[in-house]
């Protein structure tokens, strides 16, 4: 009888290892196949998004239509409101009204303000400096340099900052547009002549 009992549950002990063993096989196999899955789906993305990336970099650096930029000084009244300053900027072109609407940006000039028109002419009576001035520290003379320019504008800030300001628009001019000495009129009036270049800081 004992013999009998050991004979069943030996073979319901295999029955079941045997039932077991194909459903662990298969949980392996899916998990492998989840797993394939999962790295495959990650070298795909690895392998096509990434060299994307580098490849617009590259033709956004080759590309001949991308604008050349000009890094130039844009001038304005400090925040304390004592002094002038001035920042760094990118433009792509070297024109009046680009140069106004920076001002405009940073201050210098009420919002609206337009470039009637600017012009520059004669050649500056030395190399060094023009007749009867120092070119100030850290204005550079270059073989472009015009002695006089004149700016109009359509109008200017009139509030307790303007000569500050005015002075902005002057260093701004007279340094990007290589000109010595500035006059600036607004609608055909004279506000600033013969301006010259004033250290930021001052």
């Amino acid at each position: 009888m004992k013999k009998t009992i050991m004979r069943f549950i030996g073979a319901m002990m295999i029955l079941s290892l045997a039932a077991c063993t194909p459903t662990t096989e298969k949980n392996k196999t899916g998990e492998v196949k989840q797993t394939e899955a999962v790295q495959t789906a990650a070298a795909k993305n690895s392998g096509t998004k990434q060299p994307a990336k580098s490849g617009v970099a590259a033709e956004r650096g080759g590309d001949s239509d991308a604008p050349n930029l000009d890094v130039i000084s844009i001038y304005h009244v400090s925040e304390d409101g004592t002094k002038l300053a001035g920042t760094m900027e990118s433009i792509e072109t070297m024109e009046a009204q680009p140069l106004v609407d920076l001002l405009i940006q940073y201050g210098s000039l009420p919002e609206g303000t337009k470039a009637v028109s600017f012009a520059a002419e004669g050649e500056p009576a030395s190399v060094e400096a023009g007749p009867g001035m120092v070119a100030p520290p850290g204005f550079t003379i270059s073989s472009n340099m015009k002695e006089n320019g004149t700016l109009e504008l359509s109008q200017i800030a009139e509030d307790a900052q303007k000569d500050l300001k005015l002075q902005a628009v002057a260093n701004t001019f007279l340094e990007n547009m290589d000109v010595m000495n500035l006059t600036i009129k607004v609608n055909g009036k004279t506000v600033g002549e013969n301006m010259t270049f004033v250290d930021a800081g001052k």
